[in-house]
């Protein structure tokens, strides 16, 4: 009877400290992820000007004649009316990134003529940061229950450090009625 005293207190110890040492030496690792979301891509209504001025200073583009009378030289410079209409008129396209940063991208792509603002499309990824927090056990203890076709019964436990792991399984020959001792080592796949 002392004999069965002494393996369950030796198993109940050695799951004790196998279970303080594995919290001990717990690692936290932390893994950062980037996922990026659905596109959404959009025109916008152009709006109404909500203010419009007329500035005090005007630049506009001039012309400068040279007229030559008399060996005197004479500079005169007038508006160049068609400069103004052919920057009144041109169409230009713009294609703007606006950012790419860790919320997402958002691409701008505008028309401007006529000095308004014809066309308006976006064009927004947004970005989704996930961090999770992963907690590795160094030390893993176990307990273990085992049948064989020898009508033998066994139960131990033990314990795996990262990948390896030594076991202990006392067993009971239930057609004999003997008892024995089981050791093993284990591999984590």
């Amino acid at each position: 009877m002392k004999e069965y005293l002494y393996i369950i207190s030796g198993i109940v110890l050695a799951l004790a400290i196998g279970f303080y040492i594995g919290r001990k030496t717990d690692r936290v690792v932390t893994k950062t992820e980037y996922i990026r979301g659905e596109t959404i891509t959009d025109t916008l209504r152009i709006p109404y000007p909500v203010r419009e001025e007329v500035p005090v200073y005007v630049t506009l583009p001039v012309r400068r004649d040279t007229i030559y009378i008399d060996n005197i030289i004479y500079v005169r410079e007038s508006v160049d009316t068609s400069a103004i209409i052919a920057e009144y008129i041109v169409k230009r396209t713009y294609d703007l990134n606006v950012f790419d940063n860790e919320y997402g991208k958002l691409s701008a792509n505008l028309d401007l003529q006529y000095n308004k603002l014809q066309h308006f499309d976006y064009t927004f990824t947004p970005i989704q940061k996930v961090q999770r927090i992963e907690v590795v056990r160094t030390w893993q203890p176990f307990i273990a229950a085992s049948y064989s076709t020898f009508n033998v019964v066994g139960v131990g436990g033990g314990i795996f450090y990262n990948q390896l792991g030594v076991e202990y399984s006392y067993q009971y020959s239930i057609t004999d009625e003997r008892f024995g001792h089981s050791f093993g080592l284990k591999w984590k796949l």
